[in-house]
C-alpha cells in the first residue's frame, strides 16, 4: 500500500506510507503472510496484542458464524440477549473476587470510557456529585476515547493535540524501577512511587477524586511490572479517601501474563475492571467492564448507550475464546513458555546496548541503553531501525509507546522452536545496529 490508497492508517506517518506499507493478507498459527507471499513470525499477536489463540482457529470462527445466523444483532437498551448473559456469568466466575456485574462494548478504549462513567455514576447516585478528577500515571495508556484520553500518560501527541480536554486529569509517577523517577533503588525506596500518590490526592483535594486507574502491568515502558507491594498500597490509599480503583486489564487479561488476569499477581481487589483484546483473540471487536455489587448498588440507571453494546456475536466469540483458553490450558502455557521466552531473551544481555530484560508470562520487553551504568536511554531511532531489520528478516516486533524498549507479546499458542527462531533474529538485529553505531 502507498500514498495512492484511499485508506487512512492509525499512528502511521506519511513518510512510512510513501515507502510502502505491507498488506497482510492471511494468518496461520503465529505466522502472517503479506500480499506478496512473504511469511512473518508475528511476535506481537497482531501488533496490538489481541490474538491469543493465534490465526486460523476454525472453532472460534465457526462459533462466530453460528451466532451470526442465530441472531446477528439486537439493542442493549431494554432488551438482553443470551450470549451476553452467558458471558457475564462466565466472567463472574473467573474475574477477581467481588467483580461480578458486566457490560460489553466494542473495544478497550470504550471499556475505559464506560468504566470512568460508572465510577462517576457511583459517586453521583450516592450524592457525592463533585468527584470529577481521575488519577493516572505518567507513561500510562488507557485508550483514545474522550474520557480515556484524559488518563493517557504516554503517546503524548494523542493527548496534547486534543487539548484542551475536560478538566480533572492528574498524573503520578510510574513504578519504573529501571529508571526510577525519584532516583531511588528498590527495595530501599519504601515504594515512594505508590506512597506519593496519597500526597498528590491530598494536594488536589480527596473529595474531588472519582477514581484511580492503572494497568496492573504497564505497556507504556514495555511489559513493566511494579514491585509486589505497589498495588496493595494504592488500594489502601483509595479506601482511605473513598476513591474507586479501576484496574485496566485490556492488555493483561485472558492469559497474557501467565494468569487469567494480571491482578492475580498482586493480591489486590479492583472496584472496576476493564477488559478487551484477548477476550475474543481479536477475531471480532469486544470490550468489557466488570464492577462489584458495591459499585452497582447505588446506581439507579446506567445513563449510557452504545449501538453495539452487549453485541450477541461478539459475546459469543468471547464465550468460545474463554472455553478454548481453559480447555487447552493456554494460561498455563503462557506462564511456562513465557519463562522459556524470558530465559532466551536474557542471553541477549551480552549486547552493549541491552539494558533491562523483563517480562511476565507471554509479555516481555528489552529496555535499551547507551550506558549500562547510567541507564541512559538509547535514542528511539535505533529501536526503529531494529524493528525494520526484523521485518526484513520476517519478524514483526514493536516499540513500546514511551519509545525506550522493544516489546514482545506473541500468541499464547507459540511453540519453543518459534521462540528460538524469533530470539535468533532479534540477536542478529541488535548486532547489526551495534555495528552500525560503531560498537
Amino acid at each position: 500500500m502507498d500514498q495512492s490508497s484511499h485508506l487512512i492508517l492509525h499512528l502511521t506517518p506519511k513518510t512510512e506510507v510513501e515507502k510502502g506499507i505491507p498488506v497482510i493478507s492471511r494468518g496461520e498459527g503465529v505466522h502472517v503472510f503479506d500480499s506478496e507471499g512473504k511469511k512473518y513470525i508475528d511476535l506481537v499477536a497482531g501488533v496490538t496484542r489481541p490474538v491469543h489463540l493465534g490465526y486460523g482457529n476454525t472453532e472460534l470462527a465457526q462459533a462466530i458464524y453460528d451466532q451470526l445466523m442465530e441472531l446477528a444483532y439486537f439493542t442493549p437498551l431494554m432488551f438482553a440477549n443470551e450470549p451476553a448473559i452467558k458471558l457475564a456469568e462466565v466472567l463472574s466466575e473467573i474475574t477477581p473476587g467481588a467483580i461480578n456485574r458486566f457490560t460489553f462494548e466494542c473495544g478497550g478504549s470504550e471499556a475505559v470510557e464506560s468504566a470512568m462513567k460508572l465510577a462517576k455514576h457511583y459517586h453521583y447516585f450516592k450524592g457525592d456529585k463533585g468527584r470529577y478528577k481521575v488519577l493516572s500515571r505518567k507513561g500510562a495508556y488507557h485508550g483514545v476515547n474522550g474520557i480515556g484520553v484524559r488518563a493517557l500518560g504516554s503517546v503524548a501527541p494523542m493527548r496534547q493535540m486534543m487539548e484542551p480536554l475536560a478538566p480533572g486529569s492528574v498524573f503520578a509517577e510510574s513504578p519504573y524501577c529501571y529508571r526510577c523517577p525519584y532516583d531511588l533503588t528498590y527495595p530501599d525506596c519504601d515504594i515512594v512511587c505508590a506512597r506519593n500518590i496519597e500526597h498528590i490526592i491530598e494536594f488536589e483535594g480527596p473529595e474531588l477524586f472519582s477514581a484511580v486507574i492503572g494497568e496492573p502491568i504497564q505497556q507504556g515502558f514495555g511489559a513493566l511490572a511494579p514491585p509486589k507491594e505497589y498495588w496493595p498500597i494504592i488500594r489502601e490509599i483509595c479506601d482511605k479517601f473513598g476513591i474507586l480503583l479501576i484496574i485496566d486489564e485490556v492488555i493483561c487479561g485472558f492469559g497474557r501474563t501467565g494468569k487469567m488476569f494480571a491482578t492475580e499477581h498482586f493480591d489486590v481487589q479492583p472496584d472496576i475492571m476493564t477488559m478487551a483484546k484477548g477476550i475474543t483473540s481479536g477475531y471480532i471487536p469486544l470490550g468489557a467492564v466488570g464492577v462489584s455489587d458495591a459499585v452497582m448498588e447505588p446506581i439507579e440507571v446506567f445513563n449510557h448507550l452504545h449501538t453495539y453494546g452487549n453485541h450477541p456475536v461478539s459475546c459469543a466469540a468471547g464465550l468460545k475464546t474463554i472455553e478454548i483458553l481453559q480447555r487447552e490450558n493456554l494460561v498455563e502455557a503462557s506462564e511456562n513458555l513465557g519463562k522459556y521466552f524470558l530465559e532466551g531473551l536474557l542471553e541477549l544481555e551480552r549486547h552493549s546496548i541491552v539494558g533491562e530484560i523483563r517480562g511476565t508470562g507471554m509479555w516481555t520487553a528489552i529496555d535499551f541503553t547507551v550506558d549500562k551504568k547510567t541507564r541512559a536511554p538509547l535514542p528511539a531511532e535505533h529501536l526503529v531501525n531494529m524493528t525494520e531489520r526484523a521485518k526484513k528478516k520476517g519478524l514483526i516486533i514493536k516499540l513500546a509507546p514511551v519509545r525506550q524498549a522493544l516489546e514482545f507479546a506473541p500468541a499464547l499458542t507459540i511453540q519453543q522452536e518459534e521462540i528460538d527462531e524469533a530470539i535468533k533474529i532479534l540477536g542478529e538485529c541488535i548486532s547489526a545496529e551495534e555495528k552500525q553505531m560503531g560498537l
